[in-house]
C-alpha cells in the first residue's frame, strides 16, 4: 500500500519486533510498495530486514480476522517448507519468530511477517520485459509444482475460483439506479458501472460457464504461488532470480499460475514443460483464472467505491484500476 495504517501505531510494530525477532532499536521506514499487504525497512545497528504487515480485515465480509490469519500463516509456512524441505533457494520465506511462528499477530487486526533484506530494484505487476527472466521464472514456477509432494499441505487453503465479494458487486449493479455518496469516486463509479453493466454481465456469465472446465480430479492439483508475475519473481543485486510475496499460495490446478506467464505476447512455455514434463495446459481453465482475477478486482475496487472515503493516492489507483478491468474484454 502507499500509505500506512491509520490505526496502527509504529510502537507496536518494533515492540513486537524486539519481542519476537531480537530486532531492537531499529529505525522503522514506510515503504509505499504493493497494492494490498503494508511494508517496512527495519534498520537495526547489526542487520536490516523487510516487514509486511498485513490487515486482517478482509474485503470478504464471510472471513474473520482468526480465519484470515490462519490462512495467511499456512500460506507463508508453505513458502518455508518449500525453501527448507524442498531445498528451493530462490523462495524467499519469513523468517521464523521466537513463538515458532512465521506470522506473528501485532493487534486483533493485523500481522506481522520478516524478512531478510534483498537488493533488489522495485518492479510491478505484468509481464517480465526481459525474455529471458520470463523463460527462467517459467522454470522457477516449475520447481515450485514439482515439489507439490515434498511439503504438508493439510492446512493450506484448496483453491475453489470462487469470486470473495461476488455478492457485493451483485448488490451494486442491483444498485446503479440511485445515488452513490460515500466520497469522491462513488458517483463516476456508478456512472461507469452503468455504461458497462452489460458487457460486465457477460463476463460473469462467461466465467460461471469456463468453471465447470476445472479438473475435478484434485490429485492433479500442486502447491501454487497464486501471482507469480513480474512484481513478484524478481532479481537481485547478485543476478539471482528469487520469488517472493507468498500470501497467496493454495492448492489448485497448475494453470492457477500459468495464466500470467503464458499470454498472448508470450505463448512460449517450453521452460516449463521441461521442468515438470508436463505436455498440455487446459486454456478454458487458464481463461477462467484471468476472469477470475478481473472480476475479483473489479468487485474489490467497486467496494472500496461504494464505503466512505476520501481522495488518497490508493483511492486514485483503485479507481484507474477499475476503469481498467472494467473496459477490458
Amino acid at each position: 500500500m502507499k500509505t500506512p495504517p491509520r490505526d496502527l501505531d509504529p510502537v507496536a510494530i518494533a515492540s513486537t519486533l524486539g519481542a519476537q525477532w531480537g530486532i531492537n532499536d531499529a529505525t522503522l521506514t514506510y515503504l509505499p510498495l504493493g497494492f494490498g499487504s503494508h511494508h517496512w525497512l527495519a534498520k537495526a545497528p547489526v542487520a536490516t530486514w523487510f516487514v509486511t504487515i498485513d490487515d486482517l480485515r478482509s474485503e470478504d465480509a464471510s472471513q474473520s480476522p482468526e480465519v484470515a490469519y490462519r490462512r495467511l500463516a499456512s500460506a507463508l509456512d508453505a513458502a518455508g517448507q518449500l525453501r527448507d524441505r524442498a531445498g528451493l533457494t530462490f523462495v524467499v520465506a519469513p523468517v521464523v519468530a521466537a513463538s515458532g511462528d512465521v506470522l506473528v499477530r501485532i493487534t486483533e487486526h493485523f500481522s506481522a511477517a520478516v524478512y531478510p533484506h534483498l537488493d533488489i530494484a522495485p518492479t510491478e505487476f505484468g509481464e517480465f520485459r526481459n525474455p529471458e527472466d520470463h523463460l527462467e521464472a517459467l522454470g522457477l514456477v516449475g520447481h515450485i509444482h514439482n515439489a507439490s509432494t515434498s511439503i504438508d499441505t493439510g492446512a493450506l487453503r484448496r483453491d475453489t475460483l470462487v469470486i470473495p465479494d461476488r455478492d457485493s458487486l451483485l448488490d451494486a449493479m442491483a444498485s446503479l439506479d440511485r445515488p452513490w455518496r460515500a466520497g469522491p469516486y462513488a458517483e463516476p463509479a456508478r456512472n461507469l458501472l452503468m455504461a458497462l453493466a452489460d458487457a460486465l454481465q457477460r463476463k460473469l456469465v462467461c466465467f460461471d460457464s469456463l468453471v465447470a472446465s476445472v479438473p475435478t480430479d484434485v490429485a492433479e492439483w500442486v502447491v501454487t504461488h497464486g501471482e507469480p508475475h513480474a512484481g513478484n519473481i524478481v532479481r537481485t543485486g547478485a543476478g539471482e532470480l528469487v520469488v517472493v510475496d507468498w500470501d497467496t499460495v493454495a492448492v489448485a490446478p497448475r494453470e492457477r499460475d500459468l495464466w500470467t506467464l503464458v499470454t498472448e505476447s508470450n505463448l512460449d512455455w517450453q521452460a516449463y514443460r521441461e521442468v515438470t514434463g508436463v505436455e498440455s495446459i487446459s486454456e478454458p481453465l487458464m481463461d477462467a483464472y484471468r476472469l477470475h482475477w478481473d472480476l475479483w478486482e473489479i468487485a474489490i475496487y467497486v467496494a472500496w467505491c461504494r464505503r466512505p472515503h476520501e481522495r488518497t493516492e490508493e483511492m486514485a489507483i483503485a479507481w484507474e484500476s477499475l476503469q481498467g478491468y472494467l473496459a477490458s474484454r
